[in-house]
């Protein structure tokens, strides 16, 4: 029992590590610059690179570890307050950057539980801190929810997008987060790539994170959508800006040329533009880079 640290210890041990995480990104953004093309099936978000194996010694799965343990005194403490939410949502903001989705799924699950206990409670303070950041949270997982439907190895991501929608209230659906994330399903449903990666850039907080986990599907997607629509060719510039080759106001055009090849697009001799009409896709390659299971 002398090993569990009471809040006030864990309280200044959170602090220490957000600070601390967010001089790891830092770094990591500024050893990344200029390194941002990728070939298809990758992420548009700015710095967003996953750390697999840092040389410091305080990489992700060290932060991981620190948070699990402050979650670990937390529930032996019985402890599901504000604070108990600021840890939870803490992890899975961290999460969500390194693109660990199962980790962020433990964190968002355990924080549909507090947010639902605190609006039981009658404290107004508590009732304030504690629910600040719910529309933040609640738009990330319709996100989530939305790539679930896309993935062959679960089958409830429907279900549990239908039950969520049905639970937001009027308030809620205006709510700006909410209100794109709801945008989002819409521009899948639809498959209206276009819609979707406009909407990755106007993204609120760090919801394009999960937007990049569905890049794969709507550039396969739209490109196979395109190579129909449009004959007998196609500017390739065209095609890059539609995909979200755009980053950052950039056209990572070797990239996104790379893929194009990739995937089996026939192009002319300057390789400004791709002969649709004589263009037959490699299905294999279309996706790029598979995403990690979330099962």
């Amino acid at each position: 029992a002398e090993l569990v640290r009471p809040q006030r210890v864990l309280e200044k041990h959170l602090k220490n590590l957000q600070k601390q995480w967010e001089g790891y990104r830092s770094l990591l953004a500024l050893g990344e610059s200029g390194n941002g093309s990728n070939s298809g099936g990758g992420g548009k978000v700015k710095g967003n690179k996953r750390s697999s194996k840092s040389s410091k010694q305080r990489d992700y799965n060290w932060f991981c570890s620190q948070l699990k343990a402050i979650r670990q005194d937390l529930t032996v403490q019985r402890i599901f307050n504000a604070f108990a939410v600021e840890v939870y949502e803490t992890h899975a903001r961290i999460a969500l950057e390194e693109g660990d989705l199962n980790e962020y799924n433990q964190s968002q699950t355990k924080l549909k539980e507090l947010y639902e206990i605190l609006s039981h409670n009658n404290d107004d303070e508590s009732l304030a801190k504690g629910l600040k950041n719910q529309n933040e949270f609640i738009a990330y997982r319709i996100i989530y929810y939305i790539f679930l439907t896309g993935n062959k190895k679960y089958d409830g991501g429907s279900s549990d997008l239908f039950k969520i929608m049905l639970s937001l209230s009027p308030e809620q659906r205006l709510d700006p987060c909410i209100a794109h994330a709801l945008k989002v399903r819409v521009a899948v449903a639809d498959n209206d790539y276009h819609a979707f990666f406009r909407l990755q850039d106007t993204c609120p907080n760090i919801g394009a994170y999960l937007m990049d986990t569905m890049i794969g599907q709507i550039r396969a997607t739209g490109l196979q959508c395109m190579m129909k629509a449009y004959r007998p060719s196609l500017s390739v510039k065209f095609i890059l800006n539609e995909l979200g080759f755009n980053i950052n106001g950039e056209l990572d055009a070797d990239g996104g040329l790379l893929w194009l090849k990739n995937c089996g697009c026939k192009l002319n001799g300057d390789e400004s533009m791709v002969l649709t009409k004589d263009t037959m896709l490699n299905e294999s390659n279309l996706l790029g880079k598979k995403n990690s299971s979330l099962i």
